[in-house]
């Protein structure tokens, strides 16, 4: 009997089968960009890269280090050049028609838009480090917090890219309301510490561009889980 919570993975009728490296995901983000590569492999690869400069990011708010900055912009390039190439194949390819391809061209987009957001976030830490502006204590909690919640959800997206899972696309989901209201806590709190002179006016426009970047990257994460879900539901419906 299948497990209700296995869903239809659209992925595979173009991924018949992955290398073994492939699954080793933690190692995914040192793949070198490829040309020749499966849709699947391309959205795992890309996620990985993404989730690596999560990390870096989340590392260098504080420590401002140039090398992890440098490898971040590395990364995003490569998350950049991966999803030209997926997007042209699936235009291409006679396999993918109608809504499925509807659906699916727009995974290597919005693994490009978190990139870029990613990016929008490096400019700030760049700047910060340069100009050498000052973030208070609660400020660097609470962006810890999101990129905490953030990476969670890109590696439970990241698993579900290699096995659909009703459980773990609702957490995904469930997540990303959380992560909502934990943006619009802060955005509130970060006003008030503005209006009574425990932020640095500086600091201020820094800050609210980095969680606008973080709601974007969230409403995207949420996007794709909420696309897997719709898959397998047609898939029933066809069935």
């Amino acid at each position: 009997m299948k497990n209700e919570n296995v869903l239809f993975n659209p992925f595979r009728m173009l991924s018949p089968r992955l290398d073994h490296e492939m699954v080793r995901l933690e190692e995914l983000h040192d793949k070198p960009f490829a040309e020749s590569i499966s849709l699947q492999e391309g959205l795992l690869v890309m996620m990985s890269k993404i989730i690596e400069m999560s990390r870096l990011l989340s590392k260098g708010l504080i420590s401002g280090s140039t090398s992890q900055m440098d490898k971040c912009e590395a990364l995003a390039k490569d998350v950049h050049d991966q999803e030209k190439v997926l997007t042209s194949d699936l235009i291409k390819s006679e396999e993918v028609t109608g809504n499925l391809l509807k659906g699916l061209i727009r995974f290597p987009y919005r693994l490009e838009r978190i990139g870029d957001m990613l990016e929008s976030i490096l400019n700030c830490c760049r700047a910060k480090a340069r100009t050498g502006i000052p973030y208070s204590e609660k400020a660097y909690a609470e962006l810890d917090q999101l990129f905490g919640v953030l990476i969670d959800m890109m590696i439970n997206l990241r698993d579900a890219f290699l096995t659909p899972n009703k459980a773990i696309l609702d957490r995904i989901i469930s997540d990303g309301k959380r992560l909502g209201d934990m943006l619009e806590d802060f955005k509130v709190a970060h006003w008030t510490r503005l209006e009574m002179g425990f932020c640095a006016v500086e600091a201020s426009s820094m800050y609210r561009d980095m969680l606008d970047s973080v709601k974007s990257i969230n409403e995207y994460l949420v996007k794709m889980s909420k696309t897997l879900l719709d898959f397998d539901q047609d898939s029933s419906l066809a069935a």
